[in-house]
């Protein structure tokens, strides 16, 4: 063994080269940080890794990340995101239910024309460049994106890159430098890098919250029972054949679209299955159950591939022969108290805390979470100002946008996802929540895009931006409720999805039918026509997708009911931001509507079951299922390694 290098000097140490990592180095270095970048890559496996999906996050890796031609060229463009319910056993698509979201309408994005460019939203745009970083999202090939954004990793002057490393210890003082010691993968080699802050973007590992004893899910499922696991594949030679026709939605007006070119959500009760196409002719399939009903087999490869039996529309496309990687995640739900912490170190992406899959939300969030700490390590660096307050803002918020992404799920794992009406409403609820961040992602986007990272080329519009952003870019501080403590907003959130759940459970438990619906949401078609699921009979399908509201006349099909906002003269990029300014007030009008709708014709079902005499069909509901987690059974943001 040679000896040991005398300490090397950096501003900021970020640990693990990963996707995240490598945003979070390049983030810095934006700003002017010198960056040491420490990851063993060259003996790591080449892996194809889980995280392929941009849902409304693709701002950060267009610009910082230098993606943008990457992403347009070898990579899927994300039509959405589709859900269904209902689908185990069937040949062909008959949910019971189904929901999706576009971020783009229907009208030319088919399976024959998936170009973004051909878009008349994006013909119109203005700043190209925003309008990609804002509403077109991609599936990626992880290892061919992560091979680019390396190279502009190793380009940059202000990142030094220890690519055969790895970390072995880090060491943490207050009022002084860290110093994080690294060693070659034989040990051969070994050296000390002494930094004002370490990012910890190691993954799973969670190096720096388990050894400065951060990690505190266990508290959060002690209170409810609810954890997940995750078991998920990668497979080779898929082609369109394989899906088309079985896939196609075919609307009431003509229409149709690829389901297979969303990110599916195939659901059934105690889990839901994953399907993500993939340029390269791959495909990336995951399944996340319950651990309270646990998948029957043995092995995680039996639960997986008898999973995917049930599901005719995917039992001959996933064979063994065609599997790349296959891995299982045993406990998916994990929680950090700290993710920035003021004695100069913080966790980004899965080393700090994951919820699920659904959504597709781990990279997006981890570029946002990223952009804050960016912001506190530089003003730390460059003015010798450490933001106490901010950093408090971002582990208080944070920690509750977590359990509001929990919220979205736990009652989702129990029987009540079998009640239609509970699927609508549920997504519906989340659709207030994801789109209550829409003014503060199309700032980010905009100051992303203007300044390319660097606060330097910021002029005073763009540094209101930022400081606006440092407030209101977590969905416990949105726009609609930023008058409410973040804690609050969590818990309301929380007894609304278990009050809907509640009453749908007593539905199915008093054989008590609700009519099947189907609804498109996109940009330009934001508010369903929810009156029609309480105007229907009990059988059959409802189609409740809402009226476009932005397409110009001659995009506009002649059977196509015209909304009134169509009488009013104004441009289409006038109408998008009317739309785009309004969309999440309505909605929440809208689901307030339907919520008191519901509350009321389950109160009206229950009188009249009262009366009747027949006796109830129990629904098995997992222990702890409808439990609350306040903010009280969470510890207090940690000031202090231990």
């Amino acid at each position: 063994m040679s000896a040991p290098q005398a300490p090397e000097r950096a501003e900021a140490v970020v640990v693990g080269a990963g996707l995240i990592g490598m945003f979070t180095a390049l983030s810095l270095a934006q700003r002017g940080i010198d960056v040491v970048l420490i990851d063993d890559i060259v003996h790591q496996k080449r892996s194809f890794k889980v995280g392929e999906s941009f849902l409304v996050s693709t701002a950060l890796p267009r610009t910082i990340g230098r993606l943008d031609t990457f992403l347009d060229e070898e990579c899927f463009v994300k039509l959405g995101v589709w859900f269904t319910e209902g689908m185990e056993g069937a040949e062909t698509f008959a949910p019971r239910s189904e929901w999706s979201i576009a971020p783009l309408s229907e009208h030319t994005l088919t399976r024959q024309s998936e170009d973004h460019r051909d878009h008349y939203l994006f013909q119109s745009a203005e700043d190209k460049l925003w309008f990609r970083c804002l509403a077109v999202d991609q599936q990626i090939v992880r290892p061919e994106a992560e091979d680019e954004i390396r190279a502009t990793v190793r380009a940059h002057p202000h990142i030094r890159f220890l690519d055969s490393a790895r970390v072995v210890d880090v060491h943490v003082e207050a009022d002084a430098p860290n110093t994080v010691s690294w060693a070659d993968h034989d040990a051969s080699n070994t050296g000390e890098v002494v930094a004002d802050w370490i990012v910890d973007c190691s993954g799973r590992n969670r190096m720096l919250a388990r050894k400065f004893g951060h990690a505190v899910e266990k508290e959060v499922i002690a209170a409810d029972g609810f954890q997940t696991t995750s078991i998920w594949g990668q497979f080779n030679d898929i082609t369109d054949e394989q899906f088309a026709p079985v896939w196609e939605y075919r609307d009431p007006n003509g229409g149709s679209t690829p389901r297979d070119k969303y990110t599916v959500h195939l659901w059934g009760e105690g889990y839901w299955i994953w399907v993500i196409r993939l340029s390269k002719d791959r495909i990336s399939v995951g399944v996340i159950f319950d651990q309270r009903t646990p998948l029957p087999g043995g092995t995680p490869r039996e639960k997986f591939f008898g999973l995917i039996d049930r599901y005719p529309v995917l039992r001959e496309v996933l064979t063994e022969e065609r599997l790349l990687e296959f891995r299982m995640y045993r406990n998916t739900q994990y929680l950090t108290d700290t993710f920035v912490h003021p004695h100069g170190y913080g966790m980004v992406g899965d080393s700090s805390s994951i919820i699920d899959a659904y959504y597709s939300q781990g990279i997006g969030l981890s570029c946002q979470q990223l952009w804050h700490l960016t912001n506190v390590i530089e003003a730390d660096v460059h003015d010798g100002t450490l933001d106490h307050a901010y950093i408090d803002r971002i582990n208080r918020n944070a920690r509750q946008d977590w359990l509001m992404i929990r919220n979205m799920l736990r009652e989702k794992f129990t029987p009540a996802i079998q009640d239609p009406r509970y699927f609508l409403l549920t997504h519906l609820m989340d659709l207030v929540v994801l789109w209550s961040t829409g003014t503060a992602r199309s700032d980010f986007a905009t100051w992303l895009v203007r300044t390319d990272g660097e606060t330097k080329r910021e002029g005073p519009r763009e540094r209101r931006l930022r400081q606006r952003l440092s407030k209101r870019l977590f969905y416990s501080r949105s726009q609609p409720w930023a008058w409410l403590p973040p804690e609050t907003v969590q818990r309301v959130q929380s007894h609304l999805q278990r009050k809907i759940a509640e009453r749908a459970r007593w539905r199915l438990e008093h054989g008590s039918e609700v009519p099947g619906f189907h609804c498109q949401i996109s940009i330009a078609r934001p508010l369903p026509r929810l009156w029609r699921v309480f105007t229907a009979g009990a059988k059959g399908v409802v189609d409740v997708s809402p009226l476009d509201q932005i397409a110009p006349a001659a995009l506009r099909r002649p059977s196509a009911r015209r909304p009134l906002v169509h009488r009013i003269p104004m441009s289409v990029n006038t109408r998008l931001k009317w739309v785009l300014n309004l969309r999440t007030h309505g909605v929440i009008g809208i689901l307030a509507y339907g919520y008191a709708l519901d509350a009321a014709d389950t109160a009206v079902r229950k009188v009249r079951h009262r009366f009747s005499g027949r006796r109830p069909v129990p629904v098995p509901v997992p222990d702890g299922g409808a439990a609350e987690v306040s903010a009280e059974a969470l510890p207090p943001t940690a000031t202090t390694p231990s």
